[in-house]
């Protein structure tokens, strides 16, 4: 069954231009419930690579975390 997730955007900093303006960053976050990260077999700290094909993001483990575990 798939499940629903929302795409939410959280203010990570704010700093001020040589102007004097105020500039804000944000990080987006998609939480992926606990069961699909079992099933891809995920831990905690691994680092993930990202690919953009037919307007979808497809997130897998990096070639590195790969090669840790393979």
């Amino acid at each position: 069954m798939m499940e629903m997730v929302k795409l939410q955007k959280q203010k990570a900093y704010t700093y001020r231009t040589e102007k004097g303006e105020k500039t804000h960053h944000f990080k987006h976050v998609i939480v992926i419930p606990e069961d699909v990260i079992q099933e891809l077999g995920w831990k905690k700290g691994q680092d993930l690579s990202w690919t953009i094909a037919s307007n979808k993001l497809v997130l897998s483990l990096s070639s590195t975390e790969e090669s840790k575990n393979g």
